[in-house]
């Protein structure tokens, strides 16, 4: 073997193990640099995961209470609708019921009054009846005493 060729081998050989310690460096560099990028990977995804939440909470949270104020207001209208037809049921149901009761009241009154005369004329009646009764008993009475006695 000749010098060149010995040499060739040799340089051969240190350039072999120069590549493959470079190769095994950068592969070792290569891999904590993986790590760390998994590391600020899953601390970035984290953080974009918190964020997001946080920001679909909100949003969630700002829809409800916009829901909440649309029915409360909703609810305030048909309430106010409510009581206003209630009141004028209620009133035409009053005023009904105030005519029966009056009209009831006013039959019984009347019934009451008729029975009154009724009873104030029949008895005022038979009380006329009874004085003149007496009092054409007693008319005969006196005539019988003028009467002639002997016939």
């Amino acid at each position: 073997m000749t010098r060149k060729d010995t040499y060739k081998k040799k340089n051969r050989f240190s350039l072999k193990l120069l590549i493959g310690v470079l190769l095994l460096s950068g592969a070792v560099v290569g891999n904590i640099g993986i790590a760390y990028a998994d590391q600020d990977i899953n601390s970035l995804l984290s953080n974009w995961f918190d964020k997001k939440g946080q920001e679909s909470i909100s949003s969630i949270e700002n829809a409800i209470i916009a829901e909440k104020e649309r029915q409360k207001t909703r609810l305030k209208e048909e309430l106010q609708s409510e009581l206003t037809n209630s009141a004028q049921l209620l009133a035409h149901y009053t005023e009904k019921e105030k005519q029966k009761r009056i009209l009831d009241l006013q039959q019984y009154a009347d019934k009451l009054i008729e029975d009154m005369k009724l009873e104030n004329n029949q008895a005022e009646k038979q009380r006329i009846t009874a004085d003149m009764d007496k009092e054409i008993q007693k008319a005969i009475k006196e005539l019988e005493k003028i009467k002639p006695k002997g016939k």
